[in-house]
């Protein structure tokens, strides 16, 4: 029992003393193979373009959707004189009928206009995701410098000058890294924000079809 008891001892001790050694230096950048990084930054400027060009098309729905908007409210605005011509000549027929035209007219405008802040949505969210990829990317190219430089460390002797100046060099490329990957977080984050307002504006725009079809 006693052998027992001085066993765990000594194992204990021996715990102590390598997770004590290991604290003593801990690298908070966890180590990748340079090649995994590369595949990552190619990624990441994939996404940036893919964001990029998904913004584009939004921006120019957008535009269509306004200009769409532009046209019809002229359109009303001649369905308005046609309306008061038919009054003044008691013309009560007609009169309904351009008023059903101007009330359809008004409720295409109120659809083109959800339409319009969907697209505006999806312009702000593209944004937001281009500019997540490119911190991405950042924070990526920052690792994989991070990740020669210890590499090249690995080959250099414990010991003197030049030892101590590359630790000096990927102590502050560490540093770096996490800032950027704290940046990159907190991008993500607008990211959700966005994609949850795009999501809103897409219920209220499925909303207003239905109603326009008579589904709801």
């Amino acid at each position: 029992m006693a052998l027992i008891l001085l066993a765990n001892t000594r194992l204990l001790t021996a715990q102590a003393e390598a997770t004590a050694g290991f604290d003593s230096f801990i690298m908070l950048v966890p180590p990748r193979d340079s090649i995994s990084i590369k595949k990552n930054v190619r990624a990441a400027a994939d996404a940036v373009s893919l964001a990029d060009t998904r913004r584009q098309q939004a921006e120019t729905m957008r535009l269509g959707a306004r200009a769409r908007i532009e046209a019809k409210k002229v359109e009303i605005v001649r369905i308005k004189d046609r309306i008061n011509v038919a009054k003044k000549e008691n013309r009560d027929a007609d009169r309904a009928g351009l008023e059903a035209e101007r009330k359809a007219a008004e409720r295409e405008i109120d659809l083109l206009e959800r339409r319009e802040d969907l697209r505006q949505a999806e312009t702000e969210l593209e944004t937001r995701r281009a500019e997540y990829a490119a911190l991405s990317k950042k924070a990526l190219e920052l690792e994989l410098q991070l990740a020669v430089r210890r590499t090249g460390r690995q080959r250099k002797a414990v010991g003197g000058a030049g030892g101590a100046s590359l630790d000096r060099v990927i102590g502050e490329l560490e540093k770096q890294t996490l800032e950027a990957q704290r940046a990159q977080a907190a991008s993500s984050i607008e990211v959700s924000d966005q994609e949850i307002k795009t999501i809103d504006r897409r219920l209220e725009l499925l909303d207003a079809q239905q109603k326009l079809s008579g589904v709801k």
